[in-house]
């Protein structure tokens, strides 16, 4: 008996309820773009970039559920003010593309 085939790396692929167009993934690195704490249109760019170049989903680094568990105070933390930021239309229509 055969191992099944691996999936295809530059096909699409769903994670939970979000369609990706390919598998790849930037992994979260360092920004800087976070000054007191929230979404920037820099961070949102810088983002973009390798969106637009084809990668299927990257990831915000940083990122903490509560201001204890940042390591620098420009951190993005969950909380009220932050959710508009993550959610920006502009970011959403590239993504959809």
């Amino acid at each position: 008996m055969s191992a099944p085939a691996a999936p295809e790396v530059f096909g699409p692929a769903r994670l939970g309820p979000v369609e990706l167009r390919n598998r790849v993934i930037k992994a979260a690195t360092f920004e800087g773009m976070t000054p007191r704490g929230l979404v920037t249109d820099e961070l949102i760019d810088y983002h973009l970039r390798p969106v637009r170049g084809g990668v299927g989903m990257t990831t915000v680094a940083y990122c903490a559920v509560s201001p204890e568990g940042r390591t620098d105070r420009h951190q993005i933390w969950m909380r009220r003010e932050v959710v508009p930021g993550l959610g920006r239309r502009r970011a959403r229509r590239v993504l959809a593309r």
